[in-house]
């Protein structure tokens, strides 16, 4: 390769890693205090990042833990984990603590999602600068920049790009063999899985409909092709069983296993309407407008297909004018057949459930689609508009002032995609946690600390024990749990004590236990062996503690802004309840 070949995708990289720093601007002047995004799920990507170099230092199981919902514990790999990323924020942890290393990984992701659809665009883009958009386009795209908000692991989006590197040299260019690009699509297969197994799962539905617009829409012959996809396909699947066999037998074999869905499949999709309308997170985005994707059923942060009205229509006169290319042909069809998946099992309009069916209902029942969010599939709907748009924008590059009208005309529409910069969030962390080793608790010792988490709220305690460096071993934790009847809870199973902490912490006023409620929350103490209670900074921080001071019959010991009762003796609290008949 020569050197200008090598130029231009390091400019490419320095320009992608600027475009997330501007995103994520609003945490750079305190990035180990303020994090960039919204509360709650970062606080537990935070855990989840520092969990795999803890467990591996530690000589734990990095894909099991009973730090958290001690003692029955969690399987990892049913959560959002993320070991790669954990491995690759190692030293940004050393080096600023858990919310340093988030950001930093944030920017990464984003960063690498914009270069490696750049590379893989270069491939069709007659130009260098036509391939560097249409990175731009997929990586500050409405499925990233919203994702960003939330979760780390969707918004490291760099595998499909790789994903179709692979594929294009498979089944179009054919110059290597099959069997060494199947090692290297079980490779990448393993990679993703370790970020977001969901986008592994959905990546096979992409790369399925990929092939099947090439061989009915593609005008190629096919035939050897599918060969050397069938050799490529084989192989990729041995690779990824023995690369992966670890982290794959502790999530289907392994404790803890899940088996309801995880996710509410026909909720969380595609709203119609959000293909013309924004959401808060686009840069220009009316009132009249967000008042509506507000409302849509899958929360607007997962409203991820917004095209607006101008590229929309740009990307029609594109498919009219280039028909006949065979590039933009299928990049277009293939994003519009993800769109309509993307629209889930029922059709929903301004929020509303129509009943209509849809085509995800034929795949939502197949084994690991069944817990895939079906709006989750448009970031290869961007993947394929950044591919169109890097070929388009690539020729009319190449024209010269000949293009410059259109490419004015494309600017104008990817304005309307815009993202907003992205929020700073930041939670009180008491000194008492920065000073874990120095408080006496025994590694072996659970821990609860109030506030409870909530389904997707509260969680301050998991962002306070990646500060405490995970040696915090508490009886609660924000992570998948599945439970007795087979549905699966993100905040554990309801007890009598968990009902009136939720009480309390709800603002619904203090709370006295006695009779049968006082002894059943002294048994729940006991089945937990919970040996330490902390109330931390919260809302209702003055009724918890008199909750638990009325409990134990003691007041806290106050230290490092947190209310601590150490060694609770729950034998006064009643003998243990009979057993239900």
């Amino acid at each position: 390769m020569t050197g200008r070949r090598l130029q231009a995708p390091l400019l490419a990289l320095i320009a992608y890693v600027a475009g997330a720093m501007l995103l994520t601007a609003a945490v750079w002047g305190s990035p180990t205090t303020h994090w960039a995004g919204r509360c709650c799920d970062p606080e537990q990507s935070m855990w989840f990042l520092g969990w795999t170099p803890y467990a591996l230092s530690h000589g734990l199981d990095p894909f099991f833990t009973t730090q958290i919902d001690a003692p029955a514990g969690v399987n990892l790999m049913w959560n959002t984990l993320t070991p790669l990323l954990g491995l690759m924020a190692w030293l940004p942890t050393a080096i600023g603590g858990p919310i340093f290393a988030y950001n930093v990984m944030l920017v990464v992701g984003i960063a690498l999602s914009g270069w490696t659809a750049f590379l893989a665009f270069r491939r069709y883009a007659d130009h260098d600068a036509g391939a560097f958009i249409g990175g731009a386009v997929y990586a500050f795209s409405p499925y990233i920049a919203s994702h960003a908000q939330l979760h780390l692991n969707l918004t490291t989006a760099w595998v499909p790009a790789l994903f179709l590197l692979v594929l294009d040299e498979l089944l179009v260019r054919r110059r290597r063999p099959a069997l060494l690009l199947g090692i290297a699509l079980g490779l990448l297969s393993v990679v993703q899985l370790l970020i977001a197994e969901e986008i592994l799962a959905t990546s096979v539905i992409a790369a399925g409909v990929l092939v099947l617009v090439m061989a009915v829409f593609g005008r190629a012959q096919m035939g050897e092709a599918i060969r050397r996809l069938r050799t490529a396909l084989a192989t990729a699947a041995v690779t990824f069983l023995v690369v992966g066999a670890w982290p794959l037998a502790a999530q289907f074999l392994g404790p803890r296993r899940v088996v309801g869905a995880v996710q509410n499949t026909i909720l969380f999709s595609t709203d119609l309407l959000n293909v013309v309308l924004p959401t808060p997170y686009q840069l220009i985005a009316p009132s009249a407008a967000t008042a509506i994707s507000r409302n849509f059923s899958g929360l607007y942060h997962e409203a991820t297909g917004y095209l607006g009205l101008p590229l929309l229509i740009l990307l029609v006169v594109i498919a009219v004018e280039r028909w006949d290319d065979r590039r933009v042909r299928l990049a277009l069809l293939v994003g519009l057949i993800l769109l309509v998946l993307s629209l889930g099992a029922h059709l929903h309009v301004g929020g509303t459930d129509t009943g209509l069916p849809m085509p995800w209902l034929a795949l939502g029942f197949l084994p690991l689609l069944e817990h895939a969010v079906p709006d989750r599939v448009t970031i290869f709907v961007w993947l394929a508009v950044g591919g169109t748009i890097a070929i388009v924008a690539g020729d009319w590059l190449r024209r010269g002032r000949g293009g410059a009208g259109r490419l004015l005309v494309l600017a104008a529409a990817l304005a309307f995609i815009l993202p907003v910069p992205l929020a700073r969030s930041s939670i009180a962390i008491p000194a008492f946690f920065r000073t874990w080793s120095e408080q006496g608790i025994a590694p072996s010792d659970t821990v609860l600390i109030a506030p409870l988490p909530g389904n997707g709220s509260e969680t301050a305690p998991m962002l306070w024990a990646a500060v405490a460096g995970h040696g915090v071993r508490m009886a609660e934790g924000f992570a998948l749990i599945p439970l007795a009847d087979g549905r699966t809870s993100a905040v554990g199973p309801a007890t009598a004590l968990t009902d009136a902490m939720q009480h309390v912490q709800a603002g619904h006023g203090g709370l006295v236990a006695r009779g049968a409620v006082r002894a059943q929350i002294g048994a729940d103490l006991r089945a937990a062996n919970i040996r330490h209670v902390i109330v931390g900074p919260m809302a209702a921080q003055a009724e918890m503690v008199a909750f638990f001071s009325d409990l134990f019959g003691r007041p806290p010991e106050t230290t490092g802004g947190v209310e601590i009762f150490r060694y609770v003796d729950v034998t006064g609290l009643g003998p243990e309840p009979p057993a239900a008949p």
